[in-house]
């Protein structure tokens, strides 16, 4: 396994430093490693404290690191003080590549490298760096040229480069425009633009530290230098879409998002595809299936809309005594159910399976007998609702959970065109099948 080290301040607030930096190497797949130097207390809102940690202790554990895991990328990030700078230079002196991201100031605006640094970190630290990666008032402060669109840019990076720097990327993110453009040059000179559309935030907690260590995981895996920085702008760019708000200053920007949301994609999916092949051998299912045949769906833990809940495609349908999905399992197939699972999600967010089945008396008297059950009226339905395309199973569900708020089991009684239905909720679709083989073991 590939192995990044970070040599930057801890984040109590963990949305930026090396708080972010391991997460971001976990994500996409290095081991990360690490050199604290400076512990700050700091939240969304503010820096309260700065405490550097003792430049032999920084040493120390540089020295840790490379006597027994050698690294294969480094990111600098906050290094603070002049002492700090020259016990980085020096312990870090030959190693490529390495990734320098020239942490001036928190985005709450508090200085994280001292006034009287700036010189030290232009000597000592730029030189000798394989990628330095300045935002635009970064590039300004450090280069002396006035950033304020790509001219500007340009012109910055190409300074930092006569300093010492290899290569430079200036990022875009504070330019104030649609696009957002990263502005790449490399050690021969050649200009790459990485372009995206600007995402409707305020500025966000930690996508420095995300972008620098997110190029530095995939320089650690062997990629060009073009394509880790591209790859790190689109990771960044989706962290900063999913960023969350933990507290009451700046949203945080969220780098395990697309991770953990392909895992809980692929996991629904197949603890979905489990159920369907437990439900085409469960005796006597099929005289569940109604005329407009049935569903079953499993939705998302943070599921919003019908493309967060995974169904059959084209249904269950009745093949002989048997019970055989049509298609495929997929997320977005089946809008009904899913309308179903959303509005009963709303009042119970651990239930997110459904199943529909046929109405017969005798199966609601034996529901009645297990579970939890309440209905609703379609002919109630108001106007609007009613005109609607979808909107009557959540209209209904919500109804019926109004009448009783620990329903496991709704149902109506149809309507003009409408055939009767039941609908069985559980935590998953393993739950659900659960129910209706207790049914069974009834009728």
């Amino acid at each position: 396994m590939k192995i990044a080290l970070t040599v930057a301040g801890s984040d109590s607030g963990a949305g930026a430093g090396i708080q972010a930096d391991l997460k971001t190497f976990s994500a996409l797949g290095v081991y990360g490693c690490t050199a604290i130097t400076a512990i700050t207390a700091q939240n969304t809102k503010k820096v309260a404290e700065i405490l550097a940690i003792a430049p032999e202790m920084i040493r120390a554990q540089i020295a840790s690191v490379m006597s027994d895991s050698p690294p294969d990328a480094v990111k600098v990030g906050m290094v603070y003080s002049n002492e700090i700078i020259d016990l980085v230079a020096g312990s870090l002196r030959g190693r490529t590549p390495v990734v320098l991201d020239p942490i001036l100031a928190a985005g709450t605006g508090a200085k994280l490298l001292r006034d009287d640094a700036l010189e030290r970190f232009i000597s000592k630290l730029i030189p000798g760096c394989f990628l330095l990666t300045p935002n635009r008032m970064e590039a300004e402060k450090l280069s002396g040229v006035r950033v304020r669109g790509e001219a500007g840019a340009i012109e910055s990076a190409e300074r930092l480069r006569s300093l010492g720097a290899r290569n430079v990327i200036v990022k875009g993110g504070h330019f104030g425009r649609a696009t957002v453009t990263d502005f790449l040059l490399d050690g021969k000179g050649r200009l790459t633009k990485i372009a995206n559309p600007r995402i409707d935030i305020e500025e966000s907690h930690g996508s420095g530290c995300n972008f620098s260590s997110a190029a530095t995981a995939y320089l650690a895996r062997g990629f060009p230098l073009e394509e880790a920085c591209r790859m790190a702008n689109e990771y960044v760019h989706m962290a900063i879409k999913n960023a969350v708000r933990i507290g009451k200053g700046l949203p945080v920007t969220n780098p395990l998002s697309s991770i953990y949301r392909d895992a809980m994609r692929y996991a629904t999916i197949i603890e979905l595809q489990h159920a369907l092949d437990r439900l085409a051998i469960i005796k006597g299912f099929y005289v569940m299936i109604p005329e407009t045949q049935t569903n079953l769906v499993y939705a998302l833990p943070d599921a919003k809309d019908h493309k967060d809940v995974a169904g059959v495609r084209g249904r269950i349908v009745r093949a002989g005594d048997s019970a055989v999905p049509v298609s495929r399992a997929e997320f977005g197939a089946s809008r009904h159910m899913a309308s179903a699972i959303l509005a009963y999600m709303s009042a119970r967010p651990a239930f997110r399976s459904v199943i529909n089945i046929r109405l017969d008396p005798k199966i609601l008297e034996i529901c009645r007998s297990l579970f939890q059950v309440s209905s609703y009226d379609r002919s109630e339905e108001p106007r609007g609702v009613k005109q609607k395309e979808g909107s009557t199973i959540a209209w209904g569900t919500k109804r019926a959970l109004q009448g009783n708020p620990e329903a496991d089991v709704i149902y109506h009684q149809g309507d003009v065109g409408k055939e009767p239905m039941m609908t069985l909720f559980g935590k998953s679709p393993g739950h659900v099948l659960d129910m209706v083989e207790k049914i069974l073991e009834k009728t």
